[in-house]
């Protein structure tokens, strides 16, 4: 089993490969890029040096952060990642970028974790996880867009001990690529399969204010 994660939901880029290969060697490493605006025009040749040694259908599956965050970035993760497991006939899974936070650094398994990214408009995009076996994390406030104001009582009101963990618009995101790739390995190892059709893109609020 040898997964392939990929987070352009940020200014950043950020790939993943994880697994044991062929010849039952384990497979580890991730790598960051702060491109800004040159995402779209370094996809593609980022991917394809990232990968080797090793070849695309070599894969087993591919993740992909599917938002929230930048309008553009999402969408061309999103759709690299769907043309990537469509031609290669492997599962794809979509996983938030607010889950993929949470699933990237250690937390207490007797508390909830509150993720909240700071967003356009005076809001936050925000939710609320709780650690469940195995990696899993189990949605009880779901990804949103919510007003400053409205998520401070939220986090104030909640009846069970909190982490709270808040992210700047894009700052260090995509390091959390070892959130997707460990949330997307604990689904195919409970036997979680899905069509790379099912992976559409979430963006959390509209580029244009309407």
């Amino acid at each position: 089993m040898l997964g392939f994660a990929i987070h352009t939901s940020s200014p950043q880029l950020g790939l993943m490969l994880q697994g044991v290969d062929a010849s039952s060697q384990s497979v580890s490493r991730y790598q960051v890029w702060d491109l800004g605006r040159d995402v779209s025009s370094h996809l593609h040749v980022k991917m394809m040096e990232f990968i080797l040694p090793y070849r695309w259908q070599d894969l087993s599956f591919v993740a992909v952060a599917k938002g929230p965050g930048g309008f553009t970035g999402t969408r061309i993760g999103v759709v690299a990642a769907r043309t990537l497991a469509q031609q290669l006939e492997i599962p794809l899974f979509g996983v938030s970028s607010l889950a993929a936070m949470g699933a990237s650094q250690a937390q207490p398994a007797d508390k909830d974790i509150a993720i909240a990214m700071v967003a356009k408009r005076e809001s936050v995009f925000g939710a609320i996880y709780r650690p469940a076996e195995e990696g899993n994390l189990v949605v009880v406030r779901a990804d949103g867009v919510v007003p400053n104001a409205k998520w401070a009582e939220v986090l104030a009101s909640w009846e069970r001990p909190l982490v709270d963990v808040t992210a700047a618009a894009g700052k260090g995101l995509a390091e959390s690529v070892t959130g997707v790739m460990a949330l997307a390995t604990a689904r195919y190892k409970r036997g979680d399969r899905p069509e790379w059709s099912s992976v559409l893109p979430f963006y959390g609020q509209h580029p244009v204010h309407r």
